[in-house]
């Protein structure tokens, strides 16, 4: 919930939008007025994409919520009768939907929240060559090059929720898991040399059923004893059986995976004690330096598996034209590696500030990011 300073009420008009701080009196007061229904829906933009951090609340209320990082909410404990649902953020038009309630009753609504035109053109992302670094760099560098093996990506492992790693094995052309746990690859009789982490198993048969798919975060199989890179290749006599490089998951993969996200309320706040501006109010909205371009990183996974998407991200940027530390988040995303690799590429980002009144300000900034893999339809429009 909003905080008002000094507890007095605080009032800014954008976009249709008047945003209110309410003294924490008038709103404890305000949420007495409860009742036994529920309301839940989905906030989305006029492109159908769910939208995070709405406040979606019941006009005169003070009944509210937030929509998670899909778009979706639910009220509970809501008044029965006829009712105003109103769904409110920075960079949308106000949406507005009248809802009848029964005592004891539940209802779904979908808002279509129209954008307010003050985000920036989207930037287009396609592949280029990274250099990684860390526990899993090779394993990145060779499945965003493609060539030999064939690999497993952490979304794949997930696809269905296996309860066994052998499960996800299955699915490889060329590969057979005879007797429940043993792998034997393309007309082998013989075991694969199994690698974890870059360690080297033990001969012989690996139950590999006894890593469960959700520690693991990515799986190279190699079919012949001179496909897999030279280190991992062992013996020519254990090779020949083939090999099978296993990736855990740990504190380097989920963080590079999840981005620290700015709560929507706190630019809201910031908006509403006039810290900051929007585009919409600046002499001069703030620009990308076009002398710095953004330097995104297209996640070598979802490279591979030649997947598009999008992200649009929420920032601060100061009177010098820097983003602020702390200030980054996410209105939609159609995955958290495009989100984490958005994040990444801003921090490093420079603008030219926004003027207002003949001097600099902080503003609020909104990007929309597309990423486009190689040869995809939309990748050779733009090209």
């Amino acid at each position: 919930m909003w905080r008002a300073k000094d507890a007095r009420r605080v009032t800014r008009v954008w976009a249709g939008v008047v945003f209110t701080i309410l003294p924490a009196a008038t709103a404890g007061a305000a949420l007495a007025q409860t009742g036994t229904a529920v309301i839940a829906g989905t906030a989305r933009d006029t492109l159908g994409r769910g939208i995070a951090g709405v406040e979606v609340r019941i006009a005169g209320a003070g009944i509210r919520t937030r929509t998670d990082d899909r778009g979706t909410f639910r009220l509970a404990n809501a008044p029965s009768g006829t009712l105003t649902l109103q769904a409110r953020r920075l960079g949308f038009r106000m949406a507005t939907v009248l809802v009848v309630l029964g005592v004891n009753g539940a209802t779904s609504v979908d808002f279509r929240m129209e954008n307010a035109g003050i985000m920036l053109s989207p930037i287009i992302v396609r592949s280029r060559q990274t250099r990684y670094t860390g526990r899993l760099a090779g394993f990145y560098e060779r499945l965003e090059s493609g060539l030999g093996g064939v690999f497993i990506t952490r979304d794949q492992i997930e696809d269905g929720n296996p309860r066994l790693l052998t499960d996800v094995l299955r699915r490889v052309p060329g590969l057979e898991v005879i007797r429940g746990t043993r792998l034997r690859m393309r007309g082998r009789t013989c075991a694969p040399l199994v690698w974890l982490d870059g360690m080297s198993m033990p001969s012989g048969e690996v139950d590999l059923n006894s890593f469960p798919p959700s520690s693991i975060e990515g799986i190279e199989l190699y079919l012949t004893a001179s496909g897999a890179p030279p280190r991992y290749q062992g013996t020519v006599d254990r090779a020949r059986c083939g090999t099978v490089l296993l990736w855990s998951r740990g504190a380097d993969t989920e963080m590079r995976r999840r981005p620290t996200v700015t709560p929507a309320e706190t630019f809201e706040q910031r908006y509403a004690d006039r810290d900051v501006v929007t585009a919409a109010e600046a002499d001069q909205a703030a620009q990308p330096d076009s002398s710095v371009p953004f330097a995104v990183r297209y996640p070598p996974e979802l490279l591979a598996d030649r997947v598009s998407g999008s992200v649009t991200v929420e920032l601060v940027v100061d009177s010098l034209g820097r983003v602020e530390a702390g200030s980054f988040g996410v209105l939609f995303s159609s995955h958290p590696l495009f989100s984490r690799a958005v994040q990444e590429a801003v921090s490093r980002a420079a603008f030219h500030p926004a003027v207002l009144d003949g001097r600099r300000v902080a503003q609020i900034v909104q990007i929309p990011f597309r990423f486009d893999p190689p040869g995809s339809a939309t990748s050779r429009k733009h090209d």
